[in-house]
């Protein structure tokens, strides 16, 4: 049974109510989260605040686990081992680029089916998609990956940070691109997502269909 997670981005006031359906979806006190980047974060910048963030939820035992830099194949078993996965934001090809160099695309595919939680955050909930191709409409391909096939976790594409300037730019060549491609794109503003539980699909907030 399929228990997701896709948050645009994660801002605490705004993703209240995304926040309380992952605690539903965790049923535990203090859950272990996993957390992946989309690339290095030497100095923790970046995930020293969603330790802040997780904690303010009442869950603590959160672990970093790098798959570029600091990537260690000791610890990977230990991943699968966390109540749920974080997958952050940041570039969305070079994530895949890693998820596929450490070959983690199917374990993270068996995870999902073995009852663990996914939680994607803007770049982390795009590569749930089957493909990458929404990146293309705010990431630059710093790697020149040929192959944007995903986790194809979800049979949708995932579009974060939407707002009335992104409508202007993209909301034409996104209905051609879903039409082209028979394909249903959802667009997120920050502070709203989407949350899978089963075959259950639940909008929280102003979810754009295209």
């Amino acid at each position: 049974m399929r228990k997701i997670v896709l948050y645009s981005d994660q801002i605490i006031k705004e993703n209240r109510k995304i926040d309380y359906e992952l605690l539903r979806l965790l049923n535990k006190k203090n859950p272990s989260i996993g957390y992946i980047p989309s690339c290095s974060d030497l100095t923790r910048k970046y995930f020293n605040p969603k330790v802040q963030y997780y904690n303010e939820l009442g869950i603590s035992n959160i672990q970093y686990f790098d798959l570029d830099k600091e990537y260690d194949e000791r610890k990977i078993n230990d991943i699968f081992q966390s109540d749920a996965i974080h997958l952050s934001g940041g570039n969305t090809f070079y994530f895949l680029y890693l998820l596929k160099k450490r070959n983690l695309v199917k374990l993270l595919q068996l995870y999902v089916e073995q009852g663990g939680i996914l939680i994607g955050i803007s770049a982390g909930s795009i590569i749930l998609s089957k493909t990458i191709d929404m990146a293309q409409f705010g990431d630059e391909d710093i790697v020149g990956i040929e192959d944007r096939s995903s986790l194809g976790i979800v049979d949708f594409q995932f579009m974060p940070h939407w707002s009335d300037d992104e409508s202007i730019k993209y909301l034409k060549v996104l209905k051609d691109y879903s039409k082209v491609k028979k394909t249903t794109i959802y667009a997120c503003n920050d502070g709203d997502g989407i949350v899978i539980n089963g075959d259950d699909i639940k909008f929280i907030g102003n979810v754009i269909k295209i």
